[in-house]
């Protein structure tokens, strides 16, 4: 196992700035799952920490030690790439053992190592097989397997499952998961799949524009966004935002009126800000709820996806901006025009100000609306 650490990294290609200091430890024999939008600097991050990549400032550190100046193979890291990069002509045994050859490891020592790797990814029968031969996920296994035969103190993953189909994903998530908890080895993943992210992630960084947005567990992220940015990416259907103006902030909660002219109360500490003030509040679809009363907003049915056990519900309000996406009960289904009310329960909504950072939520109950 293994702690990797970066401090102050930058990493410009010519006037663009794709790592911009960013500050980041890991745990030992965690697993840490970087995301972000294409062109927030994950891929060439996680390039920085393999040595593909040399930094303009800052240090790369694997357990306190400085590797800027080492190369690939002498940093103890393997690395996964989205695309498989197996050898045509050669058996899944000798792709998986072809590192080992070229360090002159002994034939006994490498097929010993090779068929371990192969138990533990459940591919011993497919050893004598070329990779023509086998399936997407298959291929994906064997580039693992490559890595693990390694014995690295550290495994790098970049978008390793992007080739495959949605339920290949799925299953193979359930697998980076266990041989995650078999192997107790430091792991980072970069993804754009925040599926990925939160289902394997023991901790997630959130990237920005070449910046750490954010960075925590997954549910952290997802109940306790520090900025409007996190809030909306994390999340499918992302979160809702509804803009407005700060009318009464006091200890605990706030008032906000709607451009539409309708009033929330919000359970958040919002004293840091004048009132008058521009914010936005943040609501996520499986907060709302069907019905009127206190936090209320009539809203008009656009368009329904109908799922089976969810109905997800795109609704057009007198805010204006983008529609409101409302996560119902699959016996929920509104059909195409119908006006509805919704309820946005004071306890389940986020408030951001002008520069998209997010007030302290607060667990005090909140005054019913005037």
């Amino acid at each position: 196992m293994a702690i990797v650490s970066l401090s102050g990294a930058h990493k410009a290609f010519g006037a663009t700035q794709v790592l911009d200091g960013i500050d980041l430890e890991t745990r030992d024999g965690e697993f840490l799952v970087l995301v972000g939008p294409s062109g927030c600097g994950k891929s060439t991050l996680l390039r920085a920490i393999a040595g593909l990549e040399d930094l303009d400032a800052g240090t790369v550190a694997i357990d306190g030690v400085r590797v800027n100046d080492a190369g690939p193979s002498d940093r103890g890291i393997a690395m996964v790439f989205q695309s498989y990069a197996l050898y045509p002509h050669m058996t899944v045994a000798e792709n998986m053992g072809f590192a080992l050859k070229l360090a002159r490891v002994p034939r006994a020592e490498i097929d010993a190592a090779v068929r371990a790797a192969a138990e533990t990814l459940g591919i011993t029968d497919l050893l004598a097989r070329k990779p023509a031969a086998l399936s997407g996920g298959q291929r994906q296994r064997v580039a693992i397997g490559r890595a693990i035969v390694r014995k690295p103190r550290v495994f790098l993953f970049d978008e390793p499952l992007s080739n495959l189909d949605a339920a290949l994903r799925v299953r193979m998530r359930y697998e980076f998961a266990s041989l995650h908890k078999a192997l107790a080895t430091t792991m980072i993943y970069v993804t754009h799949d925040q599926a990925e992210a939160m289902t394997l992630a023991d901790r997630i960084v959130v990237l920005n524009g070449g910046r750490v947005e954010q960075i925590g567990a997954p549910m952290e992220l997802y109940d306790h966004p520090a900025t409007q940015f996190v809030a909306g990416f994390i999340g499918s259907p992302r979160m809702n935002f509804l803009g407005g103006t700060l009318v009464g902030a006091g200890d605990g909660e706030a008032v906000v009126t709607l451009a539409g002219g309708a009033q929330l109360r919000v359970a958040a500490d919002a004293r840091s800000v004048t009132v008058g003030d521009a914010v936005m509040v943040g609501v996520r679809p499986e907060a709302l709820a069907a019905g009127g009363g206190d936090n209320a907003i009539p809203a008009t049915v656009r368009f329904v996806e109908a799922l089976g056990g969810t109905t997800f519900a795109y609704l057009d309000h007198a805010g204006g901006g983008e529609p409101l996406v409302w996560q119902a009960p699959g016996g929920v289904q509104p059909a195409m025009g119908d006006t509805v009310t919704l309820t946005l329960p004071a306890s389940g909504l986020h408030l951001f100000d002008a520069d998209g950072r997010a007030f302290p939520r607060s667990n005090r109950a909140v005054a019913r609306a005037a």
